[in-house]
């Protein structure tokens, strides 16, 4: 870049501290007291959330997924069965859910989630003693492929 004259040269066009102190209180605009209005005290907890969330990024994943497992546990137990007994013998019948949807089954379709855990409990019997397979009755209510 060339200058033409010393005032061009001289003159500074580099960044302003002060958008820096704005973002830094937009950023903290809905804390509570002095954290909200000093710069000097807003920027302390504003890093300390920041890390917050840095971790609770990487948790967040690790404690849905013991909620998912805790829900399924919960609703097998009710059936009679434990969950992984039910995703072990789902497996062995091809059904191939994973664990959202069985979450979301147990919760919001008791029904639905019963009839997998009677074809779960089924299908474990049946391994069991696959001498006396013929006189075990299919579970009522379960329509399989091999029905229709």
């Amino acid at each position: 870049m060339v200058f033409l004259s010393m005032v061009n040269f001289i003159k500074r066009s580099g960044f302003d501290p002060s958008i820096k102190k704005q973002r830094i209180l937009k950023l903290t605009a809905k804390y509570y007291g002095r954290k909200r209005n000093c710069y000097s005290v807003a920027i302390k907890f504003l890093q300390k959330a920041l890390r917050y969330t840095t971790a609770s990024r990487k948790i967040k994943p690790q404690y849905v997924a013991e909620l998912r497992k805790t829900r399924i546990d919960a609703a097998a137990a009710e059936h009679g069965t434990s969950g992984l007994s039910l995703a072990h013998n789902l497996i062995k019948c091809r059904v191939s859910l994973d664990n959202v949807i069985l979450q979301d089954l147990a919760i919001w379709e008791p029904q639905t989630f019963k009839c997998l855990t009677d074809l779960a409990k089924y299908k474990e019997k049946l391994e069991a003693n696959p001498q006396k397979a013929e006189r075990l009755k299919f579970p009522e209510g379960v329509i399989t492929k091999g029905m229709l």
